[in-house]
């Protein structure tokens, strides 16, 4: 076995074949370790993706890892560290993972483990993994205990009622009234009505987005999903949010990945809902909505949901995905849980595996130098600076940034 460390958007579309194929032969990929997705994302990031790939003797790829390297300030420590996140999460990813070939899962974790520990980092972040448990146990399990730790992390939303990592989906039918016939009578009776409203009620309008409307469509999905949510979360960060809806979801409906439905009240819009499609498994994923909350002689967003289930099996998906988050809608619309883990490696000093950073991020760290210069924080600056001339050598600052932060 060959591991190989990709980290230009050049070799990555080198690659893509080999992925996809090896997309298909694992029965655990979801859409969000795709190459669609994950080659859009390494274009935002370039630079700071590091993706393993594990090759077979026959050079087949056997599996890949997507990683995401950021540096931060450790205030425990008081020093510059690396942090490696999942890509996915760049552009909100609901699940992660590791892909893998059946066949050669464990081995392929191991190495990736093996590999992941010569380089210079504080933790791994393995948040909402989905796969089975024995691919997250053999990577964690790989890394030598001595130097590193690994800790589980829970997500637990609204006061604690609401857990992230329980993951309800319903197996699709070949027809909606076999999907219906499946729910409990008051669940069958309540959508068959919203639906009935729906088809019928002149006023009433649910419009798939379309290349001409995309713009138009998005921003109606990111202004209704932040009046319903910037008071709960904050409006600075609701309104970050709402940004970052924007671009993940326009660009899956560039890419032919996501399906944005938006419902209409009498030319008004009342609702939306964006799910990412996958073509290849066959399922919808839902990703993100937001609905009018001064409706409320209308089940907007249950009615909603349920058109874009029926669309769903109009369609021949076979899963409908909830994603993360046991709300009880869910199971009244006939979820079944399925659970994810998350967990982290993390170093037992608090500080990179080496005295060193990343080498690939000496452009971040020279931007953080200036933000703690400007800022005053003249001591931080200083060790920022030591840790990078001790990582490149041959590092020079302008004469303004060096006099602020010499001694």
């Amino acid at each position: 076995m060959r591991i190989e460390t990709i980290e230009t958007v050049e070799r990555l579309f080198e690659i893509e074949l080999d992925w996809d194929e090896l997309y298909k032969a694992d029965p655990h990929a979801h859409l969000y370790l795709s190459s669609d997705f994950l080659c859009s994302v390494a274009i935002r990031v370039a630079g700071n993706f590091r993706i393993l790939t594990a090759w077979s003797d026959d050079n087949r790829c056997i599996g890949l890892l997507p990683l995401f390297v950021t540096t931060k300030w450790s205030k425990s420590e008081a020093c510059l560290a690396n942090d490696l996140d999942m890509l996915g999460h760049v552009f909100d990813a609901d699940y992660t993972g590791i892909l893998c070939d059946p066949e050669f899962e464990e081995q392929v974790c191991r190495a990736f483990a093996g590999e992941i520990s010569q380089m210079a980092f504080r933790r791994i972040i393995l948040n909402y993994f989905s796969g089975p448990a024995s691919r997250l146990d053999a990577f964690t399990s790989a890394f030598d205990p001595g130097i590193f730790e690994t800790k589980a992390n829970e997500h637990l939303i609204n006061d604690g009622q609401t857990n992230n990592l329980v993951c309800p989906y319903i197996d699709l039918p070949d027809s909606f009234p076999d999907y219906l016939a499946s729910l409990s009578a008051n669940s069958r009776q309540k959508l068959r009505r919203l639906l009935r409203q729906l088809d019928t009620d002149p006023g009433l309008k649910v419009k798939k987005s379309r290349p001409e409307t995309y713009t138009q469509d998005v921003t109606i999905l990111s202004k209704l999903w932040y009046l319903r949510h910037a008071e709960q979360k904050g409006q600075k960060r609701a309104a970050r949010l709402a940004e970052l809806f924007k671009e993940v979801v326009m660009l899956g409906l560039a890419n032919g990945m996501v399906y944005l439905a938006i419902m209409w009240r009498d030319g008004k819009p009342i609702a939306a809902q964006a799910n990412y499609i996958d073509k290849t498994k066959r399922q919808a994923l839902f990703h993100v909505a937001g609905r009018d909350d001064t409706v409320r002689d209308l089940s907007a967003g249950l009615m909603l949901q349920a058109h874009c289930i029926r669309w769903a099996i109009a369609n021949g998906l076979k899963r409908y995905d909830f994603t993360i988050g046991n709300e009880p809608y869910k199971y009244s619309l006939g979820g079944i849980d399925r659970e994810i883990v998350s967990a982290e490696v993390l170093t037992r000093t608090g500080t990179n595996t080496t005295d060193r950073l990343d080498t690939n991020c000496r452009e971040d760290v020279l931007q953080l130098i200036r933000q703690y210069a400007a800022k005053g924080r003249d001591e931080d600056a200083r060790t920022a600076l030591r840790q990078a001339t001790l990582t490149w050598p041959d590092l020079t600052l302008d004469g303004d940034l060096s006099a602020l932060i010499s001694d």
